[in-house]
This record gives structure tokens, C-alpha cells and sequence, in this order.
């Protein structure tokens, strides 16, 4: 699909917006782990740097955006490609949530289930890389995609997994009162729905994909 400079340059900046987001995922990741060693005003200093590193993905966003607005792609694609970017940047939004919502909420996380959330949150960034897999690729529908998407389409099932029994094993809890129930597993869902919104990029990859073969 890449043929003219135009697309290149959207390509390499593609390539770069997906690097921010490797950041902001690194970070997320590297914050749940300081909250969950207990150090809360660390954390909290961290969350903010994830803060920092989405402004950064949230600025190539709109860069690509603008070379896709001086003709890169045919029309009939370029929509699609506008979307591919639009949901590569809602990852990053999604892990500042995250973070920012467990600073201030400071779920209780009982001592058993440290290594799970921990699990699940590095499940969630290994499901980026099949992605940006797809992206290091000379073209997005090289034969290699196809088993790059069905790769994060596990990952994503495995945080599943590890969400659904995350869940059922809190609001079996003894010791958390109903209130912490509710923020902690509001908490492991909302770092599962990290890897959905990276599902849901190779979702649209699949249908232009599609497209390219008519």
C-alpha cells in the first residue's frame, strides 16, 4: 500500500506513533508495579510521566493526521488509515487512565493477588508487539500480518483469562468490604481493556486488509 513518498512518510511516522505508545506501555507497566510494592507517591510521580509520554503519542497522532490530510493514500483507504491511527492513540489514553485512576483511587490489592495483576498487566504489553510487528513490515498486507493478527487475538484472550479469574477471586475476598471489591476489580478491568483497544487496531487492520484484496 505504500508506494508514493507521501505514504512512506505516513508509514515511518505510523511507525514512530507506535514507538510512543511502546513508551507509555513500558511506563504503565513499570507504574502498577511501583503502586503495587506499595510505594504510593512513587507511583504517583510515574503515573504523571505516563501522563507525559501520552501527550507525546497524543502529538504524532496529529501530525500523521495532518500528512494524511495532504492526499497520502486514496481516499477509499485513507479513512481507514485515519482510523488505524485514532485507535493506536486511544491505547495510550486508555493506560493513562489507568494509572491516573489508581493514584487516586489507591485500590486495596490483597497480598495474593499482587503477582496475578502483575501478570496480567505484562500480558497486556506483549500484545502490542505483534503490532508493531505489522508496522515493520514493508507493507501492512505482506503475507505476515494474518499471523501477526491472530497473535494479538491470543494475547488479548489470555488477558482475558487472567482478568476473569482476577475478578471472581476479588468478589471472593474476605477480607475487602464491598466498596473495595468494586474499585479493585473496576481496576484489573480497566487494565484488560488495554489489550481490547489494541485488539480492536488489528481488527481494523483485518478489514483493510479486506479491502485491499477487492
Amino acid at each position: 500500500m505504500f508506494f508514493d513518498k507521501k505514504e512512506q512518510q505516513v508509514k515511518e511516522m505510523m511507525r514512530q506513533h507506535l514507538g510512543r505508545i511502546r513508551e507509555c506501555l513500558d511506563l504503565f507497566e513499570k507504574t502498577i508495579g511501583i503502586y503495587l510494592d506499595g510505594n504510593v507517591e512513587e507511583a504517583d510521580v510515574s503515573s504523571y510521566n505516563v501522563h507525559k509520554k501520552e501527550h507525546e503519542a497524543d502529538e504524532c497522532r496529529r501530525e500523521i493526521l495532518a500528512k494524511l490530510s495532504e492526499g497520502a493514500f486514496l481516499p477509499f483507504f485513507r479513512e481507514d488509515f485515519i482510523g488505524i491511527v485514532e485507535l493506536v492513540d486511544k491505547i495510550a489514553n486508555r493506560a493513562k487512565t489507568v494509572t491516573q485512576t489508581m493514584v487516586v483511587e489507591l485500590p486495596k490489592v490483597p497480598d495474593g493477588m499482587r503477582a496475578d495483576i502483575r501478570a496480567l498487566t505484562r500480558k497486556v504489553v506483549e500484545t502490542l508487539e505483534p503490532l508493531m510487528g505489522i508496522f515493520n513490515q514493508a507493507s501492512i498486507a505482506m503475507d505476515g500480518t494474518p499471523k501477526l493478527l491472530e497473535a494479538i487475538s491470543a494475547c488479548e484472550q489470555e488477558a482475558d483469562s487472567i482478568e476473569f479469574k482476577l475478578i471472581r477471586r476479588v468478589f471472593r475476598e474476605a477480607t475487602l468490604e464491598t466498596a473495595d471489591k468494586i474499585i479493585l476489580s473496576n481496576f484489573v478491568r480497566t487494565i484488560s481493556e488495554v489489550a481490547d483497544a489494541i485488539e480492536n487496531v488489528g481488527d481494523l487492520i483485518q478489514i483493510l486488509i479486506s479491502k485491499q484484496a477487492i
